[in-house]
């Protein structure tokens, strides 16, 4: 086995893929990447495989691991004080592997999912709605930022309801702004989608690209050290602007009563829907996993989308 700790390295926290003790891990994650499984995703799936086989169980192979094993390592997840849903997360990974291996027969030694089995125990909570999650509060964190870049980025998240990371990543011929869509390329599950917007974002992002200062990394919104902003800036900004704004307390942890990146995809969520948008349209905006959604290239599907997306988003009313 290699001497590197990394199977996939990167320069990213987040991207890194560990390798495993196991080869039938690293099998595992082989696949999935090149199936087209998220380096981020890989990067979960590989950190519980490395604590459970290399930490918790280290004289356990693959095969040898029952029930009763998983049962034990929810245990000390739960002497963790860890949330349900966290704990959901570790066992889908490790169920994850089971479900894979038994799906191919060069593995016959796997016989069995362990930790689906306990996975299906533990139900799995759904967080209500915050209370600050209105497009009235939106509106008014967007206002209160300074920055012409988080200014620009908040308003992004706002109307198009991406995830905090894939506007992160948004890179300057990503922007469609002469056929009003912006591209989002690395989306939950490694789908890549092209979004409407409409002609106020547009205007923003045209005034933010007049008077940013371009840093060579080919990203809309940059780090001032290079490369793209990271989303721990973002929260930060965010959070800086929901308490000036009024909207949330400093210091504020609870999850009702924080607004944070993801809040923003919560409220146009709701909007929309309230708004009358299809569901299949919403689906297809928000970039959700785990469902079909419409042929990017598709020209009538992406203009049908725009149309509705006009229909139902308001307007922030702010400026830079």
């Amino acid at each position: 086995m290699s001497d590197s700790e990394f199977l996939f390295d990167a320069d990213s926290w987040e991207q890194k893929v560990y390798r495993n003790q196991h080869q039938i891990i690293n099998d595992w994650l082989r696949s999935k990447e090149t199936t087209g499984k998220s380096r981020r995703t890989l990067n979960e799936y590989s950190r519980t495989a490395k604590k459970f086989f290399h930490e918790e169980f280290s004289q356990l192979d693959p095969e040898d691991v029952e029930v009763r094993d998983i049962e034990k390592y929810l245990a000390r997840l739960n002497q963790r004080e860890l949330s349900q849903n966290t704990k959901r997360r570790y066992l889908e990974s490790l169920s994850a592997f089971y479900s894979w291996a038994l799906q191919r027969p060069r593995y016959e030694s796997v016989t069995g999912n362990p930790a689906g089995v306990i996975l299906e125990e533990i139900p799995k909570n759904v967080p209500e709605r915050p209370d600050c999650a209105t497009w009235e509060n939106a509106r008014k964190i967007v206002e209160a930022v300074e920055d012409p870049r988080n200014f620009t980025l908040t308003a992004v998240l706002a109307k198009t309801g991406c995830r905090a990371r894939e506007a992160c990543e948004i890179r300057m011929d990503d922007l469609l702004l002469d056929e009003g869509f912006i591209r989002l390329r690395k989306r939950k599950g490694g789908k890549q989608t092209v979004v409407p917007i409409d002609d106020e974002l547009i205007e923003l992002i045209e005034f933010y690209q007049v008077i940013r200062t371009d840093q060579g990394s080919g990203y809309l919104f940059e780090s001032l050290k290079g490369g793209r902003m990271k989303r721990k800036q973002l929260r930060r900004h965010v959070r800086s602007a929901a308490v000036k704004a009024g909207v949330m307390r400093q210091g504020e942890t609870r999850f009702h009563k924080k607004f944070t990146p993801h809040t923003f995809r919560t409220v146009f969520t709701t909007l929309m829907r309230n708004q009358g948008m299809s569901d299949h349209i919403l689906k297809y905006i928000r970039g959700d996993s785990k469902s079909e959604t419409m042929d990017i290239y598709t020209r009538v599907d992406r203009t049908q989308a725009r149309e509705e997306y006009l229909d139902c988003i308001k307007k922030l009313d702010v400026h830079i």
